[in-house]
């Protein structure tokens, strides 16, 4: 129960402070709960994932390498808007964006 209010409490906070945030934009994605308009889910198999690892773990996977693409195949990339500068040479995350969870909570398997 109480991880569903923790969930509850995240997708409000998204909800409510998209335009404070300036980019809880969209993405073409689809996934488990995705409702259009708004940002991915993580997948169920990424929970505990942030905690223990921070943007530079999402990045290790989502981030782009020096040819443009993301680093695990499979991965969906980060959006240009993500990096600093809007930038993905750059290869930082914007400062606001390294608190991922903020827009994308963990999915409910």
């Amino acid at each position: 129960m109480k991880k569903t209010n923790v969930m509850a409490a995240a997708v409000l906070a998204c909800a409510l402070g998209g335009a404070a945030l300036a980019g809880c934009s969209g993405a073409a994605e689809t996934g488990p709960a995705y409702n259009p308009g708004e940002p991915p889910l993580m997948t169920a198999s990424h929970e505990g994932r942030f905690e223990r690892l921070g943007a530079k773990g999402c990045y290790g996977c989502h981030g782009v390498n020096g040819a443009g693409e993301p680093m695990l195949a499979a991965a969906s990339p980060l959006p240009a808007d993500h990096y600093a500068g809007g930038d993905t040479a750059s290869r930082e995350i914007d400062g606001p964006r390294t608190e991922c969870l903020t827009c994308h909570p963990v999915a409910q398997e």
